[in-house]
């Protein structure tokens, strides 16, 4: 237990110092090999700090850690979804499978502005990232995350998820990611995985939260 109180103290440290590269590093080997000895009654407070820590996390650092996440089926959706857009693709198509089989929420019903979106996309506008971020009320991080992704399944995610159609999606794609972005990516893409990531990438918050994990001291 005074193992425990310590690291528990370490951890908060860290924290404290916003320094949340180091910080999700530690958390993670923490959550992936939870100690015996340690109460259990901690272990959803360190999800908590290892979530608000991967949010404000360097790409870097979460697709070095996402690239040890994969097949721990016991570790949180939330945890995952974070890590998708710097995920390797085993996990990005485990992220997505788990997200159309979770039952729990609703997908909610919040289609992106796609008569908007297109228009800037055909107009070369210059911080496109920005349109699409506002287009599909997503942050501008993600938003570039996403025209990042070589591979286009980020791109038909967010498109499927917001309610646009093949051709949409193919449109801004050939538009702003090239005649060598793949388009029948879009197809692969479960509907309401899609709907659900966009969800989380619209609604979750980027400020961390320690409350919970300081109450388990």
């Amino acid at each position: 237990m005074a193992a425990a109180k310590e690291r528990l103290d370490q951890l908060l440290k860290l924290a404290a110092e916003q320094r949340w590269a180091l910080l999700a590093c530690e958390l993670t080997d923490l959550v992936l090999a939870w100690p015996q000895d340690y109460p259990g009654a901690m272990q959803a407070p360190a999800e908590a700090l290892l979530e608000a820590a991967l949010r404000q996390s360097d790409q870097a650092t979460q697709a070095e850690l996402a690239a040890r996440m994969k097949g721990h089926p016991e570790l949180p959706l939330r945890l995952l979804n974070i890590l998708y857009l710097a995920a390797p693709a085993p996990l990005r198509r485990e992220i997505l499978m788990r997200n159309e089989l979770d039952k729990d929420g609703e997908t909610g019903e919040a289609p992106a502005d796609a008569k908007t979106l297109l228009a800037a996309a055909r107009n070369g506008t210059r911080d496109f990232a920005a349109a699409l971020g506002r287009s599909a009320a997503i942050p501008r991080r993600t938003a570039e995350a996403i025209l990042n992704d070589a591979s286009g399944e980020a791109l038909a995610v967010l498109c499927r998820g917001s309610g646009m159609d093949r051709a949409t999606f193919s449109a801004i794609a050939l538009l702003r990611g090239g005649d060598k972005l793949p388009l029948g990516v879009f197809d692969n893409v479960p509907a309401r995985a899609a709907a659900k990531l966009v969800q989380f990438w619209r609604t979750h918050s980027a400020e961390p939260d320690t409350s919970q994990i300081c109450a388990a001291e």
